[in-house]
Order: C-alpha cells, then sequence, then structure tokens
C-alpha cells in the first residue's frame, strides 16, 4: 500500500497531469506509469515492460519519467513540495551493474575475447546499447577496479585507464551463440564474411536470423572491412599469424580525462582518444550529470553528426576522427555548448581538473 495519504497522492496526480498537458498522450501515460502514479497503490512495472507495451525503447521510458520527475520537484516551501517529499517517490529498479548477470556478460566476452585493454573494453560494451545485461559499467577505472574486486572473477591491471588491461580470471560458460561466434572467429583473425556465418548457422542448430542480430550487438566480435566480422581484439600479424592486441602502447605516461569551463561557458573535456574503431570517452564524474541523456550537434565537419552523452560516457564521435586529423593516444578537447547543444572537437590543450 502507499504510505502516502490518498489526498495528497491524488494532489500529486493532479500535478503531473497538468505537467504533461502539453505532452503527447503515449509520452504522459508511459511516464506516468514509469513513475507509479498510475495506480492509487503506487504500483511500478519495469521500464522494459512499459516500453515494449508503448513499442518505443527503454531509453525513451526513462526520459519521460526523469522529465516528469523533474517538472514536479518544486521548490522546497510549496504545497508541491510537500506532497512530493511525503510520496518520496524512488525511481523504479533499473538493471545496473550490480546485477550478478552483467559480471556474467562481462566475464562472457573476456572468456571469448581474452585480456582487453579498458578503452576496448567500453568500445565493446557499447554495442549492447545499455539493455540488460549488458548495462553501464562504473564511470571511471577506479570504480571499475572496485566494482571488479567486489563481483569477482576478473584481473584488472595497475595502471591508469590508458594502460589498464582487464581479464576473466576464470571462463564463463558461453550461450550457444556466443560459443557458434567463438568457434567461426577464433582462428580467423582477418574475419569472416557475414554470409559465411549466416550460411552455416543452420549447422550449428541456429536460425540465420539469430545470428544476423548477435553480429549488429554482440560484444565480441567487431567489423573489420564490409559485410566481414572478427572477434573482438585479435588481428592479423605480418607474417599472416593472429596476434593479440590488448596491450596498448603508449608512448609515455598518459594523463586522465579533465575538465574545466570555458570563457565562453562551454564545457571543455579533455581526454586522450581511445584507440579503436568505436572510440568511447568517460565524462568526469563531476560534470557528468549535468550532460547526461543529452545531444550535441558537431560544428565545422562535412556531414552532420550528433555525438551523445548516455551513462556518463561520450559516444558517437569515432567517424569525426579520421576527417579531424585525430588519431588513437592523441591529446584532444570536445567542448559542449550546453545552451546551444552543439560542440566542437580539436587536439587543443586545456589546463582541467580531473574527474
Amino acid at each position: 500500500m502507499n504510505p502516502v495519504p490518498d489526498r495528497d497522492f491524488d494532489a500529486l496526480k493532479r500535478a503531473a497531469l497538468q505537467a504533461t498537458s502539453g505532452w503527447s498522450e503515449a509520452k504522459a501515460s508511459m511516464a506516468i506509469r514509469a513513475t507509479g502514479l498510475a495506480s492509487s497503490a503506487g504500483d511500478r512495472a519495469s521500464l522494459d515492460v512499459i516500453a515494449a507495451d508503448f513499442s518505443v525503447s527503454r531509453e525513451t521510458v526513462r526520459r519521460a519519467r526523469n522529465e516528469l520527475l523533474r517538472a514536479l520537484d518544486a521548490p522546497p516551501g510549496t504545497a508541491a513540495d510537500a506532497v512530493f517529499s511525503m510520496l518520496s517517490l524512488s525511481a523504479p529498479f533499473e538493471p545496473s551493474a550490480a546485477s550478478p548477470a552483467t559480471a556474467r556478460a562481462l566475464r562472457r566476452l573476456l572468456t571469448m575475447t581474452g585480456p582487453l585493454a579498458w578503452d576496448e573494453v567500453l568500445s565493446a560494451w557499447a554495442r549492447g546499447g545499455g539493455k540488460p545485461p549488458y548495462s553501464a559499467l562504473p564511470a571511471d577505472i577506479e570504480s571499475m577496479r572496485n566494482w571488479a574486486s567486489r563481483v569477482g572473477g576478473f584481473s584488472v591491471s595497475d595502471g591508469d585507464a590508458a594502460s589498464v588491461v582487464i581479464a576473466a580470471a576464470r571462463d564463463e560458460e558461453l550461450d550457444q551463440v556466443s560459443q557458434y561466434l567463438l568457434d567461426m572467429l577464433s582462428a580467423r583473425p582477418g574475419g569472416i564474411d557475414r554470409g559465411t556465418l549466416l550460411e552455416q548457422a543452420d549447422a550449428a542448430g541456429l536460425k540465420p536470423t539469430t545470428i544476423a542480430t548477435a553480429l549488429s550487438t554482440h560484444p565480441a566480435v567487431t567489423r573489420v572491412g564490409r559485410g566481414t566480422w572478427a572477434l573482438r581484439g585479435q588481428r592479423l600479424g605480418t607474417n599472416g599469424e593472429s596476434t593479440r592486441i590488448a596491450e596498448p602502447r603508449p608512448t609515455g605516461r598518459a594523463r586522465p580525462t579533465s575538465f574545466t569551463w570555458g570563457a565562453d561557458g562551454a564545457l571543455l573535456i579533455e581526454f586522450s582518444i581511445p584507440r579503436g574503431p568505436s572510440p568511447v570517452v568517460a565524462v568526469p564524474t563531476a560534470v557528468s550529470q549535468i550532460v547526461d541523456g543529452r545531444e550535441f550537434g558537431i560544428e565545422e565537419t562535412e556531414k552532420q553528426t550528433r555525438i551523445s552523452v548516455k551513462n556518463a560516457r561520450l559516444w558517437g564521435f569515432g567517424p569525426l576522427l579520421s576527417e579531424l586529423g585525430l588519431t588513437g593516444g592523441t591529446r584532444a578537447v570536445i567542448a559542449l555548448n550546453l545552451l546551444s547543444g552543439t560542440a566542437t572537437i580539436s587536439a587543443t590543450r586545456v589546463k582541467g581538473t580531473s574527474g
């Protein structure tokens, strides 16, 4: 039962209906359901269930819910604030790195690939889109060390984020799809044509459509050419043999990601560009909540591109690096204009405050 008196609950629900009066019917309905205001008992379905009911992504439901909660968070001392505080709506449960399934999924990835650099782990994880079991990993390497120690089954090397390598201390049992991909790709660092992977799926008792879906989301695989897929963490050496690429080769001591504020009010995030085809950068903890969930249009590039901030990480800028003449290991700055929703990327160095 909801511990809040019915009159107070009804008052907050009326406030929610008023706050969403200008929204689409679907957005308002999913937001009210996700906050628990759809029922006087305060019952809340999971975000995944609501997303399925409305045929939208889980992220869409999460954003609608958070927007409504912000709208209801009235200034202290007002009547609406008193109701909100009494109800004490907490966010519905969202799968996170605390879930054992997340730890198993990461061990499964590392069982397939072998040890990977931290940047490569983040790039691999991004393919899961934040959906369970690929919920967001800890935002920085020290938090990652603590998490790995707590859940067990991992080995995290010494060093900073640019040099850390993560491995599975014990192998994780693979599901049928993962085992198939490992069997097909482990001896082929140069990659295999997508058509071949689909054609041979039937012989392994799998549907070609299942493998097609796995190729677009599985963290252990990566595209190495047009229609060609390989196991992450391998490449062909000059003699044609498989070579592990887990150990990064920094030319000097890498500096941590940092931030400062520009004279124009822009948030400047300085970082070392991760190596790999899909670089991801952790946003310093002190400012992550300011930009989390937002998108920024990149200026001064031929192709219109938007980068996004999800789960305290910057995504989507990889395709721009070659156009801007920036390579892995280079020190760069992303300037985020919080008012205009635009961003620029450059190799300019600024002095920041570590996150």
